[in-house]
């Protein structure tokens, strides 16, 4: 029986998980669609990889609880189980939450959130679905470049960020006797619908050509470029690295 080669991205209905679908439907990959609320969103992101010439399979999870987790997982092995033909070759977990509220300001239910999200789903899902992953496959984290700049308001996303840093280069180290690499990749502001409300005003712009000493912010596609490259064969003997790509953010 053939097998096809998939990818599995979380987040995966718009912004940068949009973009990284769609670029690795571009280099040959069929894709697994995570999505959590917006079914609508996700299967226009199918439609587009059916455009392209590949398949895609759309699965919902909630990432805020243990129980919804979970209940991806089991969802994305009964896919594997019923369908032979599906090899996953990378796993990129992009979905996660952000916060703009500072040190006094979270609670233990928004704390709880983002490490639920950011940390604890892409952790259990590497775990369970590690198996199911091709020798000289791949697991691409995205992380953020805040895990190197001091944001106060943005604590706790930094420290969940920071945790999936530690991660990358842990897991890396436990599973490169399979040939699977584990690296990720840290975004600089990126030009989203979830930045738009306060990227796109002048002093959103200002903000952004200051960070950058490319004197701009980033596209989904420049992200979605870098994890094309750390997935294919050109990034084999490439594992444990985190790659910086904020357009050099305050260097």
């Amino acid at each position: 029986m053939k097998k096809l080669k998939y990818a599995l991205v979380t987040g995966a209905s718009r912004g940068i998980g949009k973009a990284i679908a769609i670029q690795l439907a571009k280099d040959g990959f069929n894709l697994l669609l995570h999505y959590n609320q917006n079914i609508e969103q996700a299967v226009k992101v199918q439609e587009q990889i059916n455009s392209i010439g590949k398949k895609a399979e759309i699965i919902q999870g909630d990432f805020n609880s243990s129980g919804g987790i979970d209940v991806f997982i089991e969802q994305v092995k009964s896919l594997l189980i019923q369908d032979e033909t599906i090899s996953i070759h990378t796993i990129v977990h992009n979905a996660g939450h952000a916060t703009s509220n500072g040190f006094g300001d979270v609670g233990y239910e928004e704390f709880d959130q983002l490490f639920n999200a950011n940390v604890k789903a892409p952790y259990f899902i590497s775990q369970s679905l590690v198996q199911y992953i091709e020798n000289n496959g791949r697991i691409i984290n995205i992380s953020s470049g805040v895990t190197r700049i001091a944001f106060p308001h943005m604590m706790v996303y930094s420290m969940t960020k920071g945790a999936m840093n530690t991660m990358t280069f842990t897991l890396a180290k436990e599973l490169g006797r399979t040939g699977i690499t584990v690296n990720s990749v840290m975004p600089g502001i990126i030009d989203t619908d979830s930045t738009a409300c306060w990227l796109h005003t002048n002093e959103g712009q200002e903000n952004a050509k200051q960070m950058s000493a490319l004197g701009r912010e980033g596209q989904p596609e420049e992200i979605a470029n870098a994890v094309s490259f750390l997935a294919s064969k050109k990034a084999s003997f490439i594992t444990g690295h985190n790659m910086d790509v904020t357009g050099g953010s305050h260097l």
